[in-house]
């Protein structure tokens, strides 16, 4: 037990290792690019990276990655893609629209990239159709898109991963023997170490489960030394916790139910690290199964209710399962009034699903999946005589390519001379608006002080002269009984002080004299604090905000979040702001969120509130980002390179 204890926990510090080496690679892409679409793809990969971890983090990569789309089609398919990416899992119905988008983009290109992409876009739709119980439209998505795509792509490895879904939806129906045959056709396709990828990884766990079901237990463990050599190679640990089911699987079969938790905690860990929910519920279920099989029917009736009891819900045939096992639980436990209410949920459940004639439909798709592919064998046979017709022809086409060449070069330089000039333009109003900008700050310097020497003492001035005439005249006042005069000189004395407060008040806005004293962090806290009130919450967060020292920076960016807190407070009655601002690899990123009535960003007037924001952004070179329905708050998004 002690082995097999300090095996689990090497293979977990070997993991996370490996895990540190992914992010340095990742960096070193982006570091090592050398042309903007290398940098593109790199941030996407960042993006895609992160998104499993720190949302924050990934949105900041896929915000720096948009400006380079540049116009093309190609790369703004890839970028909805990932975008889509970000949504899975959080918020599905967008993340299904936004890949249907990216299909639109990547169906005007006709390259083998392209259809990589396209195969990969409708697997994750597919797959979200799946999550709402609708596997005929994952299979169906899968033999009509995911596989034609991906054999015209040459990407034998995506093909791999399709294949081992078709064996995935023939498992879940009890159709074992189809399922390894696919599982068997996915694996045949790994030709050479360089092709033993996640996705083969993929095929051994699916492969395990058949085994599991059949009862096949040596089978079941040489796949599985199988996937503990192929994990320890890769350098994505995402299928880890997968790993870590089925080992305490093997182990709930051996009565080592010790062990099994040990497996199961350390594949919960890794489900957290890459926040991959249904990896959680499979261990979450196999923790029960550990607890049933040990005897322990309290704490194994308690995971399947908090698994039943998730808001974000499970697959029908899963909960079917589940409301069986706690139905023999709760008569195990003699509670049987509890037993037959969950039988009688169990019998419903059943005969909703029973209704669906399931196997035929797959028989159907299946069917029509192999006469394609005889069609295909019959299009190779053609596309041959076809390329001995090319070959004749080519020596025309060459001098037409020629021609095509010339007028390219000429049309390229023409364009590049458009991009300069376009470049010069844009500089030139990021160099107005700044001065505009600094221009604007003078001013504001020179009118808090203005108001500093000049009214703002004078208004002092006045109320010490009203405080002395009023102590002057109080006992006379007794004597004429005109103490209401005294009462006048009181309010008038009130009232300056109020104004002597919100010129002091108004002078420390034109020119913050926190900033100056405290820092930019402190700034930020300290209006946050001001424009607080106890009907709207201001929530105030900061990430390496020290390592900013100039104050050419430091002012513009205050100015901005003052903007967006004041906006937010005025306009669109939040009863909450989060408020955050970060500093991470010479980029800040400002995000400010409300829960006010929000706005349409498209149909919105640009007031002159607005119109700063933008313009102090566009003198710090930086981008904005506006998310905002009407009913749903707003979402201020701002990156700027320092």
């Amino acid at each position: 037990m002690i082995r097999n204890y300090l095996l689990m926990l090497c293979f977990s510090l070997v993991h996370f290792i490996i895990w540190g080496q992914e992010i340095e690679q990742l960096d070193k892409s982006l570091k090592d690019a050398t042309t903007e679409e290398q940098r593109f793809k790199a941030l996407l990969e960042l993006s895609d990276y992160w998104s499993y971890q720190d949302t924050l983090q990934a949105k900041k990569y896929l915000l720096q990655a948009k400006p380079l789309i540049r116009g093309k089609d190609l790369l703004q398919g890839i970028y909805l893609f990932y975008e889509a990416g970000f949504y899975y899992g959080n918020n599905n119905p967008k993340s299904q629209a936004i890949y249907m988008q990216a299909e639109k983009y990547f169906k005007k290109i006709d390259t083998k990239e392209s259809y990589r992409y396209r195969a990969k876009l409708w697997h994750n739709y597919g797959a979200l159709e799946q999550q709402k119980d609708d596997d005929k439209a994952f299979l169906d998505i899968t033999i009509k898109h995911c596989i034609p795509y991906a054999l015209k792509s040459g990407d034998s490895d995506l093909l791999m991963s399709y294949f081992t879904d078709v064996g995935m939806l023939f498992y879940n129906h009890k159709e074992y023997e189809k399922a390894l045959e696919y599982y068997f056709k996915a694996i045949s396709l790994v030709k050479s170490p360089e092709q033993e990828t996640e996705n083969l990884l993929w095929a051994y766990h699916n492969m395990f489960d058949t085994y599991y079901m059949q009862n096949k237990l040596d089978k079941c463990k040489e796949v599985l030394e199988k996937s503990e050599i192929l994990l320890n190679k890769l350098p994505s640990k995402k299928l880890a916790a997968l790993f870590y089911k089925n080992k305490a699987r093997i182990l709930i079969k051996e009565k080592k139910f010790d062990e099994a938790q040990q497996a199961i905690s350390a594949g919960m860990k890794l489900a957290d690290q890459y926040n991959l929910y249904w990896d959680k519920f499979a261990l979450k279920y196999e923790k029960a199964q550990a607890y049933k099989e040990a005897g322990d029917m309290v704490s194994a009736k308690k995971e399947l209710s908090e698994l039943l009891a998730d808001p974000r819900g499970t697959m029908s045939k899963s909960r079917m399962v589940m409301i069986n096992e706690i139905a023999g639980m709760e008569a195990s436990l003699g509670n049987f009034e509890q037993a037959y209410r969950w039988t009688r949920e169990y019998k419903v459940l059943s005969d909703s699903l029973g209704a669906l004639d399931f196997k035929k439909q797959m028989a159907v798709l299946e069917t029509k999946y192999r006469t394609a592919e005889k069609e295909q064998a019959i299009n190779l046979l053609e596309s041959r005589n076809l390329l001995n017709r090319t070959f004749m022809i080519s020596g025309l086409v060459l001098a037409g390519l020629i021609g095509l060449w010339i007028w390219y070069a000429l049309n390229a330089r023409k364009k590049r001379t458009i991009q300069e000039t376009l470049l010069l333009k844009q500089q030139r109003e990021i160099d107005v608006a700044k001065a505009l900008i600094e221009g604007e700050e003078q001013e504001r310097k020179r009118l808090a002080r203005d108001l500093h020497d000049g009214l703002i003492g004078q208004v002092t001035g006045l109320k010490m002269n009203v405080e002395r005439i009023a102590r002057d005249h109080q006992g006379k006042h007794h004597q004429d009984g005109h103490t209401h005069h005294q009462m006048d000189l009181a309010v008038v004395t009130e009232q300056l002080g109020a104004v002597i407060l919100e010129l002091r008040q108004t002078a420390h806005n034109l020119e913050p004299i926190v900033l100056k004293n405290d820092g930019f962090e402190e700034a930020i806290r300290h209006f946050c604090q001001q424009m607080e009130s106890t009907s709207t919450k201001i929530n105030f967060y900061a990430r390496g905000l020290e390592s900013l020292k100039d104050s050419n920076i430091e002012l513009p960016l205050l100015r901005i979040i003052q903007e967006l807190i004041t906006n937010a407070v005025k306009h669109a009655d939040a009863s909450k702001i989060l408020v955050q601002v970060g500093v991470e690899d010479n980029f800040v990123l400002i995000e400010v969120e409300d829960d006010g009535k929000g706005f349409d960003p498209n149909q919105i007037r640009r007031n002159m509130g607005l119109h700063n924001l933008e313009d102090r952004v566009i003198a710090l070179g930086g981008k904005l980002n506006i998310d905002s329905q009407i009913g749903e708050g707003s979402n201020f998004m701002i990156t700027c390179q320092i």
